[in-house]
């Protein structure tokens, strides 16, 4: 994991503080619930606080469309117009990794905002994303949430996010449930 925390200190000064300014919400949401996962097991209160505030609930919050729902595909780090101009799609994968970074964070936090987050990301994706025959996903929808592409699998979008998601977050909501509730705050 300190690799992992030097490989990301190291991008993201590089793209957020120098020659880019293209924010990835998905990539920052991954990241966020892999050092929460480091944090909670090494318990390192400081890195999980950290984690919370800027990687995940910050995050969330910058990148969750207030008008029609779902997470923007990029943003602009000084919250201008970002330059991509793919920005304001909505991709299945970034979903994935709010979901997973969500309710992982309702899970050792106990905080009930964290779960409220997750409901939605969660209610957005079966509704904008599931398709109701077989239950695959689509993997792209515009800014208002429609389906623009058909095809469910492709040189992007192939078998990996939405089985991990789902299954992470079926395993973290059963030890929540067998727990009787959330894991006691540290601190």
């Amino acid at each position: 994991c300190l690799l992992i925390l030097r490989i990301w200190k190291q991008w993201y000064q590089r793209r957020v503080r120098g020659a880019g300014r293209r924010v990835v919400p998905g990539n920052v949401l991954e990241i966020g619930w892999l050092l929460l996962k480091y944090a909670h097991i090494a318990h390192k209160k400081e890195l999980r606080k950290q984690v919370l505030n800027v990687f995940i609930e910050n995050m969330f919050k910058a990148a969750w469309d207030p008008n029609h729902g779902g997470i923007f595909s990029s943003l602009d780090v000084d919250g201008l117009s970002p330059t991509d101009l793919t920005w304001n799609m909505k991709q299945w994968w970034p979903v994935t990794e709010a979901m997973i970074s969500l309710i992982m964070s309702y899970k050792i936090t106990g905080e009930r905002k964290f779960l409220n987050d997750f409901s939605r990301v969660f209610d957005y994706a079966m509704v904008h994303f599931r398709e109701p025959n077989d239950g695959e996903w689509y993997g792209y929808a515009d800014v208002e949430g429609r389906v623009t592409h058909t095809f469910k699998g492709g040189p992007e979008k192939g078998c990996f996010h939405v089985p991990r998601c789902l299954w992470m977050c079926a395993r973290i909501v059963r030890d929540v449930v067998a727990m009787g509730g959330v894991e006691k705050k540290e601190g």
